[in-house]
């Protein structure tokens, strides 16, 4: 009886769980296209459900620095830099920070504004940036458009 109740057990979970999401060099390629055209910082490409949260990846693209600074309250982002360089500043803190929902681009409530402090560093092409949730990041600089791929790792638990 006990067998079988964890063999049931197991397929439920098994059939819970999410396939796989792929995303092709052609897809990427296509949304940095529409993005440059249509001007377009922030594009979710595909996302879905994990263990504990969401995951997604997105597609950006910028051609001048950040005016403030940006918290995400649940999501973790790695940064993969495809093209172009910049500094970019981690840490520190917000002053006056608004409250921004990016539920539509797998970030969640985040809240914007003026950066205290942090830690700037140069970043260039085929670099990897780490930002946990709760740490404030901009550009501070661009030496050009920069674009770049996000993995959004959203958990259901807010950062402390």
């Amino acid at each position: 009886m006990l067998s079988a109740m964890a063999w049931l057990l197991a397929l439920i979970a098994m059939q819970d769980t999410p396939p796989g999401l792929v995303i092709t060099s052609d897809e990427h390629a296509v949304t940095l296209k529409q993005s440059v055209a249509n001007n377009t910082v922030d594009t979710l490409m595909k996302g879905t459900d994990v263990l504990g949260g969401k995951a997604g990846v997105a597609m950006l693209y910028r051609v001048k620095p950040e005016a403030s600074a940006l918290i995400h309250d649940q999501a973790t982002e790695i940064y993969y830099i495809l093209e172009g360089s910049g500094t970019i500043v981690t840490g520190g803190s917000l002053k006056n920070p608004t409250v921004t929902d990016l539920t539509r681009l797998g970030a969640g409530i985040s809240h914007s504004g003026e950066r205290t402090g942090g830690e700037s560093r140069k970043v260039k092409a085929k670099d990897i940036i780490i930002v946990p949730a709760g740490t404030p990041h901009s550009f501070s600089q661009l030496d050009g458009p920069i674009s770049y791929l996000v993995y959004r790792f959203w958990t259901n638990t807010p950062a402390k």
